[in-house]
């Protein structure tokens, strides 16, 4: 199994970075403060066994638990405030173990190491002789990392999900898959909304509800289950997978991995809240972790932001 080769100062400096930008929020996480918890099941495809001999692809139905949130680190931020949102979904296998996978509703993320994204954070945070942010850092960092600026690019385009149930999550990092007759090939996770994708616009959503997200899923789900495709898109020879910046092309093979279901909202999802953690680092037999060093940095970041929210900081 690979580790993490940044030094464990800056991981910890990460999280204390994020930290500070989502101010003091004792007993939240850092990032993706605000969300909710639900439970639901997943099916595998036919394809899927041909694909990773993961227990949770052989077919049949695998609970799950299932967290949706906005990337804000203020846990009581208007839904309608542009921003990545996201979707975590913990598959509970037979063993008793579990899997992860971790997606988001913009595809490749701000920064290729752990290093740039510090540098980006830290772009953010009060200068010490002003007191306020630099207006020109963030943009500075922008021009200096082109992936970064692209990434901006495509949140911009779509800002706000009506609905946590109508946005595509695509899981930032790739793995390597192995079936069980050896084969294998890398690829990228992505969930598909059976209702289809729908945005608003900043101004729309500023005039909803402040937790209109969770509102509509209550209202959504009386009807019945909210559904995803679980897709593969498969890499070939050339396409970068350690790099979390660098998108594939559209046209690369995609694989139907299996149909989740989120059935309802945990009575519970507070406290689970407090205690989950959602790590892509945590997989099973037939995935294995790439050299993208910021998948390969998320554990002990995790760790450090966990001990901190379980003693109330």
């Amino acid at each position: 199994m690979s580790t993490s080769a940044t030094p464990e100062p800056v991981i910890r400096q990460i999280v204390e970075a994020m930290r500070a930008l989502a101010g003091p929020h004792p007993g939240f996480r850092p990032v993706h403060a605000k969300g909710l918890v639900c439970s639901g099941a997943f099916r595998a495809s036919a394809d899927a066994s041909r694909v990773s001999r993961a227990p949770h692809f052989t077919g049949q139905s695998v609970a799950t638990t299932v967290r949706f949130a906005n990337s804000n680190g203020n846990p009581d931020v208007h839904d309608g405030v542009p921003n990545v949102r996201s979707i975590a979904v913990k598959f509970q296998l037979s063993d008793g173990k579990s899997a992860d996978i971790l997606a988001n509703s913009v595809e490749g993320f701000i920064a290729r190491t752990p290093e740039e994204l510090l540098e980006f954070l830290r772009a953010q945070l009060p200068a010490s002789a002003s007191g306020r942010p630099d207006p020109d850092a963030v943009p500075r960092f922008l021009a200096a990392h082109p992936a970064g600026r692209a990434f901006v690019e495509r949140l911009m385009k779509k800002p706000v999900p009506a609905s946590y149930a109508q946005a595509t999550y695509h899981a930032e990092h790739a793995f390597r898959f192995t079936a069980a007759d050896g084969t294998s090939r890398f690829g990228r996770y992505r969930f598909v909304p059976q209702a289809g994708e729908a945005f608003l616009s900043p101004d729309e959503a500023g005039k909803r509800s402040p937790s209109f997200l969770r509102e509509e899923l209550e209202g959504r789900l009386r009807t019945g289950p909210v559904a995803f495709q679980l897709l593969l898109q498969v890499a070939e020879a050339g396409d970068a997978t350690d790099d979390v910046t660098a998108l594939w092309p559209e046209a690369r093979r995609v694989i139907e991995l299996g149909r989740l279901e989120v059935t309802g909202i945990s009575p519970t999802s507070a406290d689970d809240e407090q205690r989950l953690i959602f790590d892509p680092s945590n997989r099973t037999d037939g995935i294995d972790l790439s050299a993208d060093p910021i998948l390969l940095a998320r554990s002990a970041a995790y760790a450090i932001s966990y001990d901190r929210r379980r003693k109330g900081e």
